[in-house]
C-alpha cells in the first residue's frame, strides 16, 4: 500500500482542465436573494388588497342586511312590529332579511344581527324607533359594525 502511496506521489501532476459551465454558489446566492427583496413586498401588497377587499364585502353585505330589514319592516302593520318585542332576535326576522343574514353566515361565518325596537314618545303620534346592527369580525381580529335607525308610524 505504501508504495503505490509513493509511486503516485513521484508521478509528475497532470493538470487537469475543467470545463466551466453552471453558475457557482455565489450567483445562485445573489439571484434567490434579490427575488427574495422583490417577492416579499409584492406579497405583503397582494395581501393588504385582498384584506380590504374582504372589508369592503363586508360592509357591503353588512349594508345590504340592514336595508333589506328596514324595507321589511316598513311594509309590515303597526301591530305585527310592536309584537316583536323590545329586542328582536335573528330568527324573527322577516323572510328577506333573515336569508340575507343566512347568506352572510355562510360565507363568513362571522355576522351577528341584533335590533331593538322602542315607543317613540318625542310627538303625538304614535311610533317605534327601530335601531339595527350587524356585527362582524374585520381583517385585524376587531370588531366592526353597521348600524340602522328608522321610525315605523302607526
Amino acid at each position: 500500500m505504501w508504495l503505490l502511496l509513493i509511486i503516485g506521489l513521484s508521478l509528475p501532476m497532470k493538470k487537469i482542465r475543467m470545463n466551466k459551465s453552471g453558475f457557482s454558489f455565489t450567483e445562485i446566492s445573489v439571484a434567490v436573494l434579490i427575488f427574495a427583496l422583490v417577492a416579499i413586498p409584492l406579497y405583503y401588497a397582494i395581501s393588504f388588497g385582498s384584506k380590504e377587499e374582504i372589508q369592503l364585502d363586508k360592509i357591503a353585505i353588512a349594508n345590504k342586511i340592514l336595508e333589506s330589514f328596514k324595507d321589511e319592516i316598513k311594509n309590515l302593520d303597526y301591530p305585527t312590529v310592536e309584537s316583536f318585542g323590545e329586542k328582536i332576535k335573528s330568527q324573527h326576522l322577516p323572510p328577506n332579511s333573515f336569508q340575507e343574514l343566512l347568506k352572510a353566515q355562510q360565507k363568513y361565518k362571522d355576522f351577528e344581527f341584533e335590533a331593538e325596537s322602542k315607543e317613540d314618545t318625542t310627538n303625538d303620534v304614535i311610533s317605534r324607533k327601530i335601531t339595527a346592527e350587524v356585527k362582524w369580525t374585520n381583517g385585524s381580529g376587531k370588531k366592526s359594525s353597521q348600524k340602522i335607525s328608522f321610525i315605523k308610524v302607526q
